[in-house]
């Protein structure tokens, strides 16, 4: 019996062939620099025009290969500490 896949879960929401999270967090890091070297150095933000342009297609490139990286982006949070071992061992073990 076949089912139909969710588009939600089949493609998750993208900006400009990005996926959202990773496009977003680009985006912000890339304007908060803009904005301290604009007030720092004076500079022309014009220029910030073509780092954004870079990261975000080799954002989107990447993105080509794994789509659900904004998903992975959020689990990564919760799931990046290390776990506890059950048992004295070396290494990461949840169970023997």
């Amino acid at each position: 019996m076949r089912e139909p896949i969710l588009k939600a879960v089949a493609m998750p929401p993208r900006v400009f062939w990005a996926p959202m999270y990773p496009a977003v967090v680009n985006f912000s890091i890339q304007m908060g620099i803009m904005c301290v070297c604009t007030a720092t150095f004076n500079m022309n933000p014009i220029y910030f025009i073509g780092t954004i342009a870079v990261s975000h297609a080799i954002i989107a490139a990447y993105s080509v290969r794994e789509p659900h990286l904004s998903k992975m982006m959020l689990t990564f949070g919760p799931m990046a500490t290390p776990s506890k071992n059950v048992y004295k061992d070396k290494g990461n073990k949840l169970a023997p």
